[in-house]
C-alpha cells in the first residue's frame, strides 16, 4: 500500500493528526498477558483518540516523519505499583479475618501460606502475600499486573492531516483535497458495542462515540438518556478508503444490528412507553457525510431488512463527543480491539 498522498505534513504530530508508525512492543520486566491491541507492524491511528496505550500516544506526539525511538518503556496500562498498598499485619489478625470470611475454623491454615499466595479478605478485597515473618505477614493489594510495561520501539512513517470530520459542524473546516480518509457516522443502539465492532475493522484509524441529530447544544449523557434532547447515541468512524470501503462499514453496521436487535426487541415488548421520548437515544440511523455515502446507504437499505431495524437515513447533524468514560469503553474493560478480532462483543450497557 502506498502512503503517498497530498495530506502528508512535515510538522511534528499534533493531537487529531493521523499517524502511521512501524511499531514493536515487547513485554519487559516479567509477564504481560496477551494484548488487546496490535503491538507490532504498521499501525495507523488518530493521535489522542484512544485505542492502543495512552503512553504510545504520548510518545508519538511531537515526533515528525522519519524519527525513531528505541526501547522506551511504556506502561502496560495497569498502573504503577503503589507502596501504600503494602500492609504489614499480625498473623493472628489475618487468621481471624480469613476465618470470618470463610465462616469456619481452620487453626492450621497459616501452615499453608506462602509468598505469592492470593487471598480474599472480607469485602472481597483481593490481596497476595508479599512477605512472611515469624509474627507478621506483609500483604500486597496492588493489582497483579501493576507495574508491568512494554519496551517500545517505533519509527514514524507518516503524519497526515485529518479529514474534515464535522465533529461540531465547524463551517470553517474544508475537506482536504485527495485525502484518502473519510468520516462515517452510525447509530446502532448502545454505542459501546458498535464502537468496538468498527475499531476491530482493518482500515478504521479512529473512532469516537457521542450524540447527534438532537436539538440541544453540547448535551450530557443524562440529558440524552432523558429523551428530551432527541439525540441518538452515535459512533463516528474515520477510515482509510484505500483499505476499507464505506460499503464494508455498512455491512458491519447491519451485522451489529442483527446481533443486538433481537434482545432489544424482547425487552421492549414488556416496557410501557407513553410517548416516543425514550426511543430517541437508541434509534438506528445511517448519517451520511457526502452524496456518495447517501447513495450507497440508500442502496444498502433497499436490500436489507430495514423494516425490522427502523434505520433512518439523514445527513449527519452536529456531533458532540460523549464523556471520556464512554470512549473505547469495552476496550478499556478488557475486550480485544485488535484488527480482525472475531471474539464475541460482550456489551451489557
Amino acid at each position: 500500500m502506498s502512503l503517498s498522498n497530498n495530506v502528508a505534513i512535515r510538522r511534528p504530530a499534533q493531537l487529531g493528526d493521523i499517524v502511521t508508525i512501524d511499531l514493536q512492543m515487547v513485554p519487559e520486566h516479567g509477564y504481560v498477558p496477551e494484548s488487546l491491541f496490535d503491538t507490532s507492524g504498521i499501525v495507523t491511528f488518530v493521535l489522542g483518540w484512544g485505542n492502543y496505550l495512552p503512553g504510545l500516544h504520548q510518545l508519538v506526539q511531537g515526533l515528525s516523519a522519519g524519527e525513531t525511538l528505541e526501547q522506551v518503556s511504556v506502561d502496560a496500562g495497569y498502573g504503577a505499583r503503589r507502596d501504600d498498598l503494602l500492609l504489614e499485619v499480625p498473623r493472628t489478625k489475618l487468621r481471624q479475618l480469613l476465618q470470618k470470611q470463610q465462616k469456619q475454623q481452620e487453626d492450621d491454615e497459616s501452615l499453608s501460606w506462602h509468598v505469592g499466595m492470593s487471598l480474599t479478605l472480607p469485602g472481597n478485597i483481593a490481596v497476595s502475600i508479599h512477605q512472611m515473618g515469624d509474627e507478621t505477614v506483609i500483604l500486597d493489594a496492588n493489582p497483579p499486573l501493576a507495574g508491568t510495561s512494554y519496551a517500545c520501539s517505533l519509527q514514524v512513517i507518516q503524519v497526515e492531516s485529518p479529514p474534515s470530520t464535522d465533529l461540531i459542524n465547524d463551517d470553517t473546516t474544508t475537506r482536504i483535497p485527495q485525502s484518502p480518509y473519510h468520516v462515517a457516522s452510525f447509530a446502532l443502539g448502545c454505542f459501546w458495542g458498535a464502537e468496538l465492532a468498527f475499531l476491530r475493522l482493518p482500515g478504521v484509524v479512529g473512532t469516537q462515540v457521542g450524540y447527534s441529530q438532537g436539538t440541544t447544544v453540547s448535551p450530557t449523557y443524562e440529558q440524552v438518556s432523558s429523551g428530551t434532547t432527541q439525540h441518538r447515541e452515535v459512533t463516528m468512524v474515520i477510515y482509510d478508503s484505500r483499505i476499507v470501503s464505506y460499503e464494508q462499514l455498512l455491512c458491519i453496521a447491519l451485522e451489529r444490528l442483527e446481533q443486538t436487535t433481537s434482545s432489544l426487541e424482547l425487552h421492549q415488548l414488556f416496557q410501557q412507553q407513553d410517548d416516543d421520548e425514550d426511543s430517541y437515544q437508541y434509534k438506528h440511523g445511517f448519517y451520511f457525510h457526502s452524496a456518495r455515502q447517501e447513495k450507497s446507504a440508500r442502496e444498502c437499505l433497499k436490500e436489507s431488512k430495514n423494516s425490522r431495524f427502523g434505520i433512518e437515513l439523514l445527513p449527519c447533524a452536529t456531533f458532540y463527543k460523549a464523556e471520556e468514560y464512554h470512549q473505547q469503553y469495552l476496550f478499556k474493560g478488557g475486550q480485544s480491539a485488535k484488527k480482525g478480532s472475531k471474539e464475541t462483543i460482550r456489551c451489557f450497557g
